[in-house]
């Protein structure tokens, strides 16, 4: 009988967000040199985390769970810092439209089904498992039903707004549980730390950027 990891199957999960991300962002026009750079760069951040989770060595054992969640939103920052500092990125992530910054939620979707998986196998806590991964499989539902919606000009903005405040408030409360509830539980270096500090961070970003350009008009 085949008997896959968690992590490995979390591993595989970010490969599948990096290549769908990928996609997304080319769809209307091609990347060229630009994304093969994010693909590495993004492979190169999935691989230190990967060598730093499997280690044990990213965060103390004993790490309190709010120098935990501290340390979650200084990744959000950092990640954020990246993402407008860079010219290129910035011009990229500035210049797209909602299609794609709701597209770019949908992936979500297949980690909302690993995590009610998890639930299931004990991996994760049952409660909080089969709750995140209900969550995350609408936030990413909601994120393709805008996008389909501002594509065919059917409410569009209404949706994306609901799509944006229902996927942030899933991360914020998916975070703030890990941290100052069940870490003692699950540790600080559990295959869910593979979307806590790879995906999630881009999610809340995309996010971001959507209700600015919601504000302008756009």
């Amino acid at each position: 009988m085949l008997n896959i990891s968690a992590t490995s199957i979390m591993l595989g999960l970010d490969v599948l967000m990096i290549v769908y991300t990928l996609w997304a962002l080319s769809i209307f026009k091609p990347l060229g040199k630009l994304g093969l750079g994010i693909a590495v760069g993004m492979l190169v951040w999935l691989g230190v985390l990967h060598l730093a989770l499997s280690s044990e060595s990213l965060f103390p054992k004993d790490i309190s769970g709010i120098a935990f969640l501290a340390i979650i939103f200084a990744g959000v920052g950092l990640v954020g810092a990246l993402l407008f500092l860079i010219p290129s990125i910035r011009n990229l992530l500035l210049s797209l439209d909602q299609r794609q910054l709701m597209l770019l939620q949908g992936i979500r979707a297949f980690f909302g089904g690993t995590f009610l998986m998890f639930a299931s196998l004990g991996v994760l806590p049952q409660a909080f498992g089969i709750i995140d991964g209900f969550t995350h499989i609408g936030a990413g539902f909601f994120g393709l039903i805008a996008a389909f919606s501002v594509a065919s000009a059917v409410q569009g903005n209404r949706r994306a707004w609901f799509a944006n405040i229902f996927g942030l408030t899933d991360i914020l409360i998916v975070a703030s549980t890990l941290a100052l509830i069940l870490l003692p539980q699950i540790g600080p270096h559990h295959p869910m730390m593979y979307a806590v500090f790879l995906p999630a961070p881009l999610w809340l970003w995309f996010h971001l950027v959507s209700i600015w350009k919601l504000l302008r008009g756009e």
